[in-house]
């Protein structure tokens, strides 16, 4: 026998039904459309994370110790990393060959002093006759000619005396500074020419940081930008910075450029020879003229009409804001449009709209 639904419950069942649904239908219609997405600050220090290169603490002058002339090389005084003070001993060649010059200097001038000497009494002989009327005014002329020939020939006797005996004196290489031996380029035996390096000294005072950069950062980094030096041997430490020095032309061998970065504070525990990373201020940075670095992924729209979604941090919404794209550098656009600071977007653009709810990555956990 069949058990018939009273038709009162099938109403109530159904009017539950509908409204559990409509219910739903709400809900859904309500819940807010918040999508994760990954922000920047252009231009501060959220966007200080640029490329990091290695390079090595080293002295900002350094002078490769040469002879002013030629000679074997007979002793050297010093090794990597000996301390010298200015004025000390460093190596010495054979003094003979310059002894020998100095000798041969001083027999010359003692030679052209005699002819001086009897130039001089010549002239006066030939004074005291042509008084007399016994020569003519032409054989005093000669005699006065002869003299002042022997006068410089003397001279120039004395100056390469004095020559002679400087070259005999450059036999010892003496530091002309304080500092410290970082290479040896030459040993004992070896014949080296005038001018040739024998040791390599840095000098005492500001140390720096010596690296090369590689071709597709080298429109990135100019003389004077900040950058954030980490020192291996002192884990957990940054030390602020600059770019002193960068060359204009690649090394034909590595087609990097080497640069230089000078500490902006002082730091006593920093050697010579310490291997250190260098991390450039790259990506959101500010250009001399103002204009504001982001990756190209936080564009969108029209060729001629360029956006990018400015982040709200107090709303958690986002807002496009037209820019101007001045230039196009590397995997980077120099834009028009946005200040120093602002929060842009930077992924997942092309899926937002207007006024849209939405979280940052970083507040996710997922790192921004």
């Amino acid at each position: 026998m069949k058990h018939r639904v009273p038709r009162r419950r099938l109403w109530l069942l159904a009017l539950v039904a509908s409204a559990a649904l409509a219910a739903c239908k709400e809900e859904a219609k309500t819940a807010p459309d918040v999508r994760p997405v990954r922000v920047m600050q252009v231009g501060g220090p959220a966007a200080q994370a640029g490329a990091e290169l290695a390079g090595t603490v080293r002295a900002h002058v350094e002078t490769p110790l040469s002879f002013r002339i030629g000679g074997k090389l007979i002793e050297r005084r010093v090794d990597i990393g000996s301390v010298v003070r200015r004025g000390e001993a460093i190596a010495r060649i054979d003094p003979q060959d310059a002894s020998l010059n100095a000798a041969a200097a001083d027999a010359q001038l003692a030679s052209a002093n005699a002819r001086l000497a009897q130039a001089r009494m010549d002239h006066d002989r030939s004074v005291q006759l042509f008084a007399q009327k016994f020569v003519s005014q032409a054989e005093v002329d000669n005699r006065k000619t002869a003299l002042d020939a022997a006068r410089e020939a003397a001279r120039q006797a004395a100056a390469q005396r004095d020559l002679a005996r400087n070259q005999a004196g450059y036999t010892t290489l003496t530091a002309d500074a304080d500092g410290v031996i970082t290479e040896v380029l030459a040993e004992p035996g070896q014949v080296v020419a005038a001018g040739q390096g024998v040791a390599k000294l840095a000098r005492d005072g500001v140390r720096e940081i010596a690296l090369d950069v590689p071709e597709q950062l080298r429109g990135a980094v100019k003389v004077g930008d900040a950058v954030l030096i980490r020192i291996w041997a002192l884990p957990g430490r940054e030390i602020k910075g600059h770019v002193s020095e960068l060359s204009p032309a690649a090394d034909a061998a590595a087609r990097t450029y080497p640069a230089r970065v000078a500490f902006d504070e002082a730091v006593a525990d920093v050697q010579l020879g310490m291997s250190a990373s260098v991390r450039l201020a790259q990506a959101g940075s500010v250009t001399a003229n103002g204009r504001i670095r982001v990756p190209l992924t936080a564009l969108f729209g029209n060729t001629g009409a360029q956006k990018v979604w400015r982040f709200d941090a107090g709303s958690g919404t986002v807002k496009a804001v037209p820019v101007k794209v001045a230039a196009l550098v590397d995997d980077a656009a120099l834009i028009e449009g946005v200040r120093p600071g602002d929060l842009v977007v930077t992924a997942g653009v092309h899926l937002l709209r207007e006024g849209q709810q939405v979280k940052r990555l970083a507040d996710a956990g997922a790192g921004a």
